[in-house]
């Protein structure tokens, strides 16, 4: 595949270095007085409100859906972001999070939020919409136009159609009159609305009615001279189905993305001035080997709405497939190169996607994305240079994914450290499920069963010792029933007595198990029998304990997390504040919500908080033990 040419950009503001790093810090202490609407404290930082409505009113989280079950969602979820605290404090102690390819990340995060801090403050403060303009705009929304759209390839044909339009000399069907060349004209019937049409065609069709149905030809900046036609105008059925207060806002809200639209275009334009960046075309062929490497190992997973993407989540096997390369400069700017791993963090926020995967249309696509990269760190180094980095909403924004990323690189530390089930967790998981296994196994055991560890001890010494057991459980056992036929049980079936059946069912026939703690006491046993099931399709014990395999590990581990939590909420220190959580409303509707960035892009609008809340009984378990 051949590599693409030169990249012409724009500027730079002079002196900024492109090789700005992101350091993982913990959060300053509070000092002087809480916030107001603080609802926890987990060291010298804090937990607000508004931090819980910002993870759970706009990501999804167990208990929504529930309205019933607001007051223990709050509690809930203020537990969960405690315990994402604490992980990350606990990560930033370690060290970890430090390595270069995480550094690589959280350098983007933050050069997006500035870049995004830059949109605010340069373009979004300073969009402003009087009350004519709403007005104005409301009497466009209440309407629905039915347009033609003829297209001329020059003012004058424009003009001689216009005319012939107006004096009826042309109809809809036929629009070329005598002398005019119908092949040089196009002609497109639309349905129009406010705020969802090409806005160079609004105003001139809003302005036309039933006694002016034609328009004065003029420039469309997307379609060249057109002429417009009026076929019909009805009431908008977007605007019918709107109560007065929510048309004042969709139509407030379009003519602020427009003028915000507008004005980024007008900004972008004086700070990206006529500067040329060239792109180095062995690091740009090596990018676009390895896009079209992942891309074209399976174009049909890769292809969506007819074109091939490489999905955000793909970014780390592309770090992954570049990791000796991700120093080198791709494109050598004013103020510093921009690193080839810093460019592809862009693919997180913009995915690459191509039309084609044919050479000449790929490396087009490929040298369109890394100008458009290049622009947009200009941009970047714009903020940098107003220290927008500073700003309260790029550190609240930074921090927050920060701690998420880093309490999820702890938990897997965590989770690798506590292994596989063992033996007896996976025999533990089996007596709990033991209730979706075949009714035909049944067992038959001799047992003695006692009150004491100690007797039980005792008892198996007394055994192993050459004691007859069924003479023995004659004389101690204390299982109902069972000691007049010397312990023996008689089969049973093995789901009805879980405890004392699955380890039978386990065990070899004649091997002495135990002491085993059971319900009231504790058993030593010998299996006498066992009956398994011959039907098919019958749940076998093999068959469950591999299904449960995951399910005894997870929890395995989410019981150990929730034991390292606990340890980390005694050597940080918290306090929550459950009465403030009643002040607190909450949306009860799971969904995604999707944040669009500054000058381009989109991400989640915050983290997804993982449900951690087992760690709070642990820690006041620990906390009540008397020495």
């Amino acid at each position: 595949m051949k590599s693409a040419g030169l990249i012409l950009v724009a500027c730079l503001i002079p002196g900024l270095s492109a090789d700005h790093q992101v350091r993982a810090q913990a959060r300053p202490g509070r000092g002087g007085e809480l916030p107001s609407d603080t609802l926890a404290e987990v060291g010298s930082a804090v937990i607000t409100a508004t931090d819980l409505i910002e993870r759970i009113d706009l990501m999804p989280f167990p208990g929504k859906e529930s309205p019933s079950g607001a007051d223990s969602l709050k509690i809930r979820a203020l537990q969960s972001i405690v315990a994402e605290r604490l992980l990350a404090a606990e990560a930033t102690v370690r060290g970890t999070g430090f390595d270069s390819v995480t550094q690589l990340r959280l350098d983007a995060l933050e050069r997006a939020f500035v870049r995004d801090e830059l949109y605010r403050k340069e373009v979004s403060a300073g969009v402003t919409v009087s009350a004519s303009e709403i007005a104005a705009a409301l009497e466009k929304y209440a309407a629905q136009l039915r347009i033609v759209i003829f297209r001329s390839p020059s003012e004058e044909s424009a003009r001689t159609l216009s005319r012939a339009l107006q004096r009826g000399n042309a109809g809809i069907d036929s629009p070329a009159p005598a002398g005019f060349d119908r092949r040089i004209v196009s002609r497109d019937t639309v349905t129009m609305n406010f705020g969802v049409s090409d806005e160079s065609l609004e105003e001139p069709a809003y302005s036309l009615d039933t006694l002016h149905r034609v328009s004065a030809p003029f420039v469309s900046p997307a379609l060249g001279w057109v002429v417009l036609f009026l076929v019909d105008r009805g009431p908008d059925p977007a605007w019918a189905a709107q109560s007065i207060n929510d048309r004042m806002i969709t139509v407030k809200n379009t003519l602020e993305r427009r003028k915000a639209q507008a004005r980024g275009i007008r900004y972008m334009a004086s700070v990206l001035g006529p500067r040329r960046a060239e792109a180095d075309r062995a690091v740009l062929g090596l990018l676009g080997k390895s896009l079209y490497a992942i891309i074209s190992s399976d174009t049909g997973a890769h292809r969506i709405e007819g074109r091939y993407m490489l999905t955000p989540g793909e970014v780390d096997h592309l770090e992954e497939a570049l990791r000796g390369d991700l120093s080198r400069v791709l494109v050598d700017m004013p103020g510093g190169g921009l690193t080839l791993g810093a460019a592809i963090q862009a693919f997180r926020f913009e995915p690459f996607t191509t039309p084609s995967l044919r050479g000449r249309t790929f490396a087009y696509v490929l040298n369109e994305s890394v100008k458009r990269i290049a622009r947009e760190e200009f941009l970047v180094r714009e903020g940098y240079g107003k220290n927008l980095q500073a700003a309260s909403a790029v550190k609240h924004d930074l921090a927050s994914w920060r701690d998420n990323w880093l309490s999820h690189m702890i938990q897997a530390d965590v989770a690798s450290g506590l292994g596989e089930p063992t033996e007896e967790e996976e025999v533990a998981g089996l007596v709990e499920y033991a209730r979706l296994l075949s009714p035909s196994y049944e067992v038959n055991v001799r047992e003695i069963f006692t009150d004491s560890l100690s007797k039980a001890g005792r008892y198996r010494e007394m055994l192993l010792a050459g004691e007859d057991m069924a003479a023995l459980a004659r004389r101690v056992s204390k299982r109902t029933g069972w000691p007049a036929r010397g312990g023996e049980s008689g089969f049973f079936h093995v789901r009805s007595f879980p405890d004392l059946g699955v380890r039978a069912l386990l065990a070899d026939s004649g091997q002495l198990v135990g002491p085993v703690g059971l319900a009231g006491g504790y058993t030593l046993f010998r299996v006498l029998g066992k009956r398994l099931p011959n039907g098919q399709g019958e749940v076998t014990v093999d068959s469950l304990r591999r299904a449960l395999h995951d399910a005894i590990r997870s929890e395995k581990r989410q019981k150990g997390l929730d034991r390292f939590i606990a340890g980390l909420a005694e050597k940080f220190g918290v306090k929550m504040y459950y009465d403030r959580l009643k002040d607190v409303t909450l949306f009860s509707h799971n969904m995604f919500t999707r944040r669009y960035i500054g000058f381009g892009g989109m991400m989640n609008a915050a983290p997804l908080l993982e449900p951690e809340w087992g760690w709070v009984q642990e820690y006041l378990r620990s906390r009540n033990q008397v020495p």
